[in-house]
């Protein structure tokens, strides 16, 4: 349990965090975030319906914890940086091989520099071949392994397929007792490809806390309750500078690679996914955050925390400030992203069927009280069902709107007598859907909007269905 503590004990003001908390705000996207110094929490929010027990989808912060599976196998010998990766799967190689695949090593996988000029993932699921492994090897290599960072999951896949054939588990299996159980870590899943493999590079979840654990380890040289969990010379190489990405855009995604971590300016280093998942560790000021978010600038939550609360750190405690402290507590007690508007009313609305559409989507019923409504979508001959409140949020399980189960969090507000609003926050991941029912002339439609779209999320078309009575 990571221990909780007041702001200015260690050397930041509650009014600094207040203001890092306004502008986050200004972004409407980030879920939470939990900031650490010198080993303890200084301030967390989460903007409900996110909740610190709930895991949330890390995207490519999952490379970071593949990462730390290699330094692992490293330290017990099962391999070397500079084992050549086609040694391990002999049987997946064509018969013709680019003989750079000859030539790429742990090392080019571990620092994105396999030799592709895109990320080989993409080739790897268009080929429609259930053998994740073989499909990297047939993938089109441009440059010499080592020469070029070039940003590539399917590189980081290729890891935690090296680590289940080395020593027959799965990544969340070998990292169990290594890692997750030291750190006090919950039961965890990682997706997995067709063949049993987890994806290394993406598809791993966890909670806020379990982020900061980790960054805090990360800050503390791999070492957790006085032992040493992560092999130090190992964290050492994969937080330092090992490539060259200054081809990049954004300033903190051009200051140095890793082995699956960012360099960032300030000395700091992460891991991170998409639209902002971070583990962030600043060693010069003894700090590390973690945060959750669904945006898709994800410079801006960096350039807040250089701008605000790097300048806030101070070397020694500060006065204890209770009316500030006060302020700070309220504002993170009453977190949270908006709710849609009541009051509801009495309705129901029903299609005979959709118009053809690619998402199987059939019939619709709508059942509207004072409190709440009730949208039955048939899709591909299964019901989906979503509740939604008037002024409150319904937490569901499932389908509608997606293309697997989810949780949700929903509200809804009737815009006028024939349109109806619903607001979903799908509260494991970063996104967030609003639906639009219309009625106009007996026919319903519905549109759905997505802030990202992104793995799981496919793109949906209008909807549109005559009604039956209403």
């Amino acid at each position: 349990m990571l221990l909780r503590t007041t702001p200015e004990s260690v050397g930041i003001s509650s009014s600094a965090i207040s203001r890092f908390i306004d502008s986050l705000a200004e972004l409407d996207s980030v879920h939470s975030f939990m900031l650490l110094r010198h080993g303890k929490v200084a301030a967390e929010l989460w903007n409900a319906p996110y909740r610190p027990d709930v895991p949330h989808e890390l995207f490519s912060l999952s490379k970071s914890f593949t990462s730390a599976a290699i330094g692992f196998a490293r330290q017990e010998g099962k391999l070397q940086l500079d084992d050549r990766i086609a040694e391990f799967f002999p049987e997946k190689l064509p018969e013709d091989p680019d003989p750079r695949f000859l030539r790429m090593t742990v090392r080019h996988l571990l620092t994105m520099s396999s030799g592709h000029d895109r990320c080989a993932l993409c080739y790897m699921i268009n080929r429609h071949e259930p053998d994740f492994v073989k499909s990297f090897f047939r993938s089109p290599l441009v440059y010499e392994p080592g020469s070029r960072f070039v940003y590539n999951s399917g590189a980081t896949y290729m890891l935690s397929a090296i680590i289940r054939r080395l020593t027959g588990e799965n990544l969340t299996e070998y990292l169990r007792p290594r890692l997750f159980a030291p750190l006090g870590f919950g039961e965890r899943e990682w997706e997995k490809d067709p063949q049993g493999t987890e994806l290394g590079g993406w598809g791993f979840r966890l909670t806020t806390e379990e982020i900061a654990r980790f960054a805090q380890l990360l800050l503390d040289g791999g070492r957790w309750a006085g032992r040493q969990i992560l092999p130090a010379d190992y964290l050492e190489l994969a937080t330092s500078f090992q490539i060259d990405n200054s081809m990049n855009t954004q300033p903190d995604w051009q200051v140095g690679y890793g082995f699956q971590f960012w360099r960032c300016r300030h000395n700091a280093y992460r891991g991170d996914g998409a639209f902002g998942q971070y583990a962030l560790v600043m060693p010069d000021q003894d700090a590390a955050l973690a945060v959750t978010s669904g945006m898709r600038n994800m410079q801006s939550v960096l350039d807040r925390v250089w701008e605000i609360l790097l300048p806030a750190m101070q070397d020694a405690p500060l006065p204890e400030a209770a009316v500030e402290q006060q302020a700070l507590r309220a504002k993170i007690a009453g977190a949270a992203f908006p709710v849609l508007p009541g009051p509801g009313r009495e309705t129901r609305w029903e299609t005979v069927e959709f118009e053809p559409n690619t998402i199987g989507a059939e019939t619709l019923q709508l059942e509207s009280t004072a409190s709440d409504c009730r949208l039955i979508l048939r899709r591909n001959g299964a019901e989906e069902i979503l509740e939604a409140g008037f002024g409150r949020r319904i937490d569901n399980h499932t389908r509608f709107g997606c293309s697997c189960l989810r949780r949700m969090a929903a509200s809804a507000a009737w815009r006028d007598d024939e349109t109806l609003e619903v607001l979903a926050h799908l509260y494991e991941t970063p996104y967030r859907l609003r639906f639009l029912l219309r009625r106009e002339n007996g026919v319903l439609t519905l549109e759905r909007n997505a802030n990202l779209l992104f793995f799981g999320l496919e793109e949906w078309p209008l909807l549109c269905g005559r009604l039956s009575r209403a």
